[in-house]
């Protein structure tokens, strides 16, 4: 019961941050719900989003129905620079005056789109080279082997700044979260392609594969049909740490400089602004390491919970 109640906590706050992601330009915004202009009534928060270079402009005519968070994360007030939190400005604002919770809001949608980009390519990456290793063997599983320990032999986060460092023009262009879910994604196929290569290994001269063998089945149908889907489980374990550990590197490399650009806001963004006002405002540094712990304690319920769920032998070494 405390297992299955782990798996939903997990999956619970991680679809409620996912939620506030996916409606952030709606949840934060200085345009209002609903207004009334000229005796018609207007929708302006959902006619386009905010942007750094199109902050929301002061809303015209009667307003009606605000926005749960009624400011622009991007606008700019120095009259209102480093206020505590208050009934104005729930979170407190920053050191350009901007609202934090607006940005805060706004930030999770950045913060999540790269966990969850970057935990997808591992996924594209790592199954295809898990399974040719652990299937076939031999020079294959000799070559993906050795890359792998090729990537373990240096520091995820040494390895990252050296991506980042000799990016090519193409990568640079892309937008910023693309740019850093795909470096991120470079070296998160590793435990991917470990966990299924050591369960094709295992799998792959048992009973039921033997006997999927003598009743004619190719190599691609035993991969897809009997292989894969009993590999899986550890598979789906291994990205929801993923989703947690590229969060969590996302917030190192913004905290260094080198990850989404200011003024996109994103939760290691705000923690290096909150690293300039230390001392004066310690809402910057407590609200967006709440946020980034809320998403890292999600993903690690919900792996701990998927594990206990779909790995029996894993159940029962734990009890």
């Amino acid at each position: 019961m405390a297992r299955r109640s782990g798996l939903a906590a997990g999956a619970a706050l991680l679809s409620g941050l996912a939620l506030v992601g996916l409606a952030a330009p709606w949840i934060a915004t200085g345009r209002p719900w609903v207004s009334r202009v000229d005796g018609h009534l207007r929708f302006p928060a959902f006619a386009s989003a905010p942007s750094p270079l199109r902050p929301a402009p002061p809303p015209s005519g009667r307003v009606l129905v605000r926005a749960p968070v009624p400011h622009d994360p991007y606008r700019i007030d120095l009259d209102g620079v480093l206020e505590p939190p208050s009934t104005r400005h729930w979170l407190g604002t920053d050191g350009l005056g901007r609202d934090l919770a607006a940005r805060l809001v706004h930030g999770t949608r950045v913060s999540l789109t790269v966990g969850l980009l970057s935990a997808l390519l591992a996924l594209v990456v790592g199954i295809p080279l898990g399974a040719v290793a652990g299937y076939t063997g031999g020079v294959a599983d000799a070559a993906v082997s050795r890359a792998v320990e090729t990537v373990l032999c240096f520091p995820t986060l040494l390895l990252l700044l050296a991506i980042l460092g000799a990016a090519p023009a193409w990568l640079r262009s892309l937008p910023d979260p693309l740019q850093i879910a795909l470096v991120l994604g470079a070296t998160g196929w590793v435990p991917v392609t470990r966990f299924l290569r050591g369960e094709f290994l295992r799998l792959r001269t048992s009973d039921a594969i033997s006997a999927a063998r003598a009743s004619g089945a190719g190599h691609v149908r035993i991969v897809v049909r009997h292989l894969l889907p009993a590999a899986l489980a550890p598979v789906l374990v291994t990205a929801a740490f993923t989703v947690a550990g590229a969060i969590a590197l996302e917030a190192a490399l913004s905290f260094l400089g080198l990850g989404v650009r200011p003024p996109v806001p994103t939760w290691g963004g705000l923690l290096t602004e909150a690293h300039t006002h230390v001392g004066r405002a310690w809402w910057l540094a407590l609200f967006p390491g709440a946020a980034l712990f809320a998403a890292l304690l999600a993903c690690s319920l919900l792996g701990e919970g998927l594990r206990d769920r779909l790995d029996p032998r894993a159940g029962g070494r734990r009890r």
